[in-house]
């Protein structure tokens, strides 16, 4: 993300935009409006959102770290596969059982350290996969991959956990609902 910040006619700061793909699969979408910390966060799968448009996430994302006075978030997920459907993402992310090599090396090779990377370069991490993310191991590796290794080692924060205790997602529906002025909540201390 770049700065200074380009400003509209009226002197306001412009949100700058920007997203990283490797082949079809996001690696990233980041978003900057301004100075302040910056935040990494890390669902499970990404969506439609990209370096010209939001999606219901991000502009999630875009209001509850601009009232809790960050500069802008890197969104990055445990998978990267471009898809609304949890089923679809799940059966790219089972290669062992499709053979498919090549999404066995986006998750691994690609997209796992730079979601490392992502998360060490950030003020604060957050996650948010909810209950959709389904493959436990692979979860605890991503952490492994961003709390263990090379420091720093960040604390890992939520906006509220499922049932299961799984990081809820700004997108839960129902009473699950988080509100846009949600506090954090710590989800897994760097020991």
């Amino acid at each position: 993300m770049s700065a200074p910040f380009t400003t509209n006619l009226f002197g306001k700061e412009i949100m700058d935009r920007t997203a990283i793909f490797s082949g079809e699969e996001r690696l990233e979408i980041g978003r900057r409006w301004g100075p302040g910390p910056i935040a990494c966060v890390i669902g499970c799968n990404p969506s439609t959102a990209d370096a010209k448009k939001d999606d219901p996430t991000s502009l999630w994302w875009n209001d509850w770290f601009q009232l809790f006075g960050f500069g802008g978030y890197r969104a990055v997920n445990l998978y990267p596969f471009c898809t609304s459907s949890p089923a679809e993402c799940r059966k790219r992310a089972d290669w062992h059982l499709t053979d498919d090599w090549y999404a066995r090396d986006q998750m691994i090779m690609t997209n796992l350290p730079h979601v490392a990377q992502v998360a060490k370069e950030a003020d604060q991490v957050f996650v948010c996969w909810g209950n959709i993310a389904w493959d436990d191991m692979w979860i605890e590796h991503v952490v492994e991959e961003i709390q263990g290794g090379v420091e720093p080692w960040p604390d890992l924060w939520c906006w509220g956990k499922t049932k299961s205790g799984a990081p809820t997602h700004p997108m839960a529906r129902g009473k699950h609902r988080i509100p846009r002025d949600q506090k954090p909540i710590l989800w897994r201390a760097a020991s």
